[in-house]
């Protein structure tokens, strides 16, 4: 059972750990959106809006969730 229990907690850090990844990935895209904006305050809140760090995030989610 122990071996079990093992393994589905490193699992789960696994998963939780790819989640962060594509979030980054994700983040880094738009961030690079925000790059080709011209006008420099529209590419200021775009950037702004795009660096949420991920554990912000997911905190932000969860409170919507318990909604």
């Amino acid at each position: 059972m122990r071996p079990l229990l093992l393994l589905s907690l490193l699992f789960t850090v696994v998963l939780l750990s790819a989640c962060e990844v594509l979030y980054d990935i994700g983040q880094d895209n738009a961030l690079k959106d925000c790059e080709r904006i011209v006008d420099t305050v529209g590419r200021n809140e775009c950037v702004k809006r795009n660096r949420k760090p991920y554990g912000s995030y997911e905190k932000e989610r969860q409170q919507q969730l318990k909604k």
